[in-house]
């Protein structure tokens, strides 16, 4: 009788461990496919590159707040065209604005910033942008980047996306 309970407590024993090794197998793999991808995401600062031939951002837009988004679109061509980094120069030289004449889910406006050609490498995030460049740069700009971020969040609907587009004909 003793043999077969101590036998029954190593089988689950045994069961115990390997579900432990298991779960943190699981672990690490997932976590490993989580991790910040480059020393800009590590840090938090969000990052928006395109691997493709041409970048395309598809905003979707509150309708009451067309004008302080373009505002803000207006203040991220200028800050890239106008940059001492010549990456940036480059992405400025591509970037062009359109707005769809169609509305999106729930009466949104829907833009299109179209980056031809896309630099590889290059952080196209709007606000990463205009913290690093806008108004000289930090930290003299906190205030007119919170009003541009202010701006920039209120007028996001839900929703948009990020196309890396490749030339196929």
């Amino acid at each position: 009788m003793r043999t077969m309970v101590s036998k029954k407590l190593r089988m689950g024993r045994m069961w115990f461990g390997a579900t432990i090794v298991a779960t943190l197998a699981v672990g690490v793999l997932l976590g490993s496919s989580y991790a910040p991808g480059s020393e800009a995401e590590a840090q938090g600062i969000p990052t928006l590159t395109f691997s493709g031939g041409v970048g395309v951002i598809v905003n979707l837009v509150n309708s009451a707040n067309t004008a302080d988004f373009e505002r803000v679109m207006k203040a991220y061509a200028d800050t890239l065209n106008k940059s001492s980094n010549a990456q940036r120069k480059q992405m400025g030289a591509g970037f062009k604005l359109y707005k769809a004449a169609e509305m999106g889910p729930n009466n949104a406006a829907i833009y299109y910033s179209i980056f031809d050609p896309a630099v590889p490498g290059g952080n196209y995030q709007h606000i990463t942008v205009l913290a690093e460049e806008f108004g000289g740069g930090p930290p003299g700009n906190g205030d007119e980047v919170r009003t541009l971020y202010t701006a920039y969040t209120a007028a996001l609907a839900p929703g948009g996306s990020a196309l890396n587009l490749t030339l196929v004909q």
